[in-house]
């Protein structure tokens, strides 16, 4: 048995409790076949987020109120533990959440909850406050939780006017990256992307600001797979992009883990990096930094973005009837080998 299931079942067990009537940690070790050890850390724990009361030799109900219990729902269609941008956007959000007193009910990810029903279900289990969506989604699922379910915050790259919005400046990082390019001399500019959104917008604005050209052949928008941004859509635009007459001198991604794939497609291919054309991230996620070259991107203060959310909803929680705020946090050029040297 987990512990999150034995903790629950343990919070159910003092709860059918009289006040002053006290649970035994040798009466719970017998029932889970676990050392009383094990029993007092759950129980210290328990108590700790206020859900109950400890006492020599138990735990009996707690006195106050427990805390405010919020929902978590995640742009991730596979495994809410797979995605290395959103994991560190999570860990950010949750041990913010801890500290101003509220709890994680559930951590759902569109693939856990893809209907309007399964919407319905989970507010019939889960007795939430508020929401977090970290991630840009587009499903009935998160359209009937806006309609039954405030304050929601989400972390996105697409703007919205619903929610309150924590976002990275996609938009500036985006261009800046495409300016150090054309420093180093870099002129037919190819981009692989899941979608349109502010870091498309601010390699265009780039090409404009630096007088390169614009070819819509080398923008490679394709719809991602079932797993979303993942390293194989990389390798798709590499491919496609490398079919160009003449190719790209370098490739410009939306996300590390494109670049990553497209990076793997080029060297299985004979193409030397950056020798013969560079690469370049975006998000830098800790596996940037040791990819071979390692990879020149753009840093995202993913921590900080969940906490910012955190403390969006803790206030909208406070203040309800504020009005919804749109928070963009700055955004850094990391360079590394893969874009190649100062011509």
């Amino acid at each position: 048995m987990k512990k999150a299931e034995r903790q629950h079942l343990i919070l159910e067990r003092v709860h059918e409790l009289a006040k002053q009537e006290i649970l035994p940690t040798r009466a719970l070790a017998e029932q889970f076949a676990v050392s009383e050890t094990t029993i007092r850390r759950d129980l210290q724990q328990l108590a700790d987020a206020g859900l109950i009361q400890r006492q020599y030799g138990g735990a009996h109900p707690s006195h106050t109120l427990p805390p405010a219990q919020v929902g978590i729902l995640l742009a991730s269609r596979i495994d809410k533990y797979r995605d290395p941008f959103y994991n560190m956007v999570l860990e950010g959000a949750d041990k913010k959440l801890e500290a101003l007193g509220l709890r994680i009910a559930y951590i759902k990810t569109t693939h856990d909850l893809a209907t309007a029903a399964q919407a319905k279900a989970l507010l019939s289990d889960f007795s939430v406050k508020g929401l977090i969506v970290l991630g840009t989604i587009f499903s009935e699922s998160l359209d009937y939780l806006r309609q039954h379910l405030a304050p929601i915050v989400t972390v996105t790259d697409m703007p919205r006017i619903e929610d309150d919005e924590i976002m990275f400046d996609g938009e500036r990082g985006m261009c800046r990256m495409v300016e150090h390019l054309a420093k180093l001399g870099y002129r037919r500019l190819g981009y692989i992307a899941g979608y349109e959104d502010l870091r498309y917008s601010g390699f265009c604005q780039g090409l404009v600001h630096c007088h390169l050209p614009r070819h819509r052949a080398l923008h490679q928008i394709l719809k991602p797979g079932p797993s979303g941004w993942t390293p194989d859509l990389g390798e798709r635009g590499a491919r496609s992009l490398m079919q160009q007459t003449p190719p790209p001198d370098a490739i410009v991604c939306a996300s590390d883990r494109l670049a990553i794939g497209a990076m793997q497609w080029l060297q299985q291919n004979g193409y030397h990096i950056p020798t013969d054309i560079a690469v370049t991230g975006f998000d830098n996620i800790p596996d940037a930094e040791f990819a071979f070259p390692p990879l020149t991107t753009v840093q995202v203060h993913k921590i900080r973005l969940g906490e910012l959310a955190a403390e969006r909803l803790a206030h909208r929680l406070a203040h309800p009837s504020d009005i919804h705020l749109k928070i963009t946090v700055p955004t850094t050029l990391v360079i590394r080998r893969s874009c190649g040297h100062p011509a």
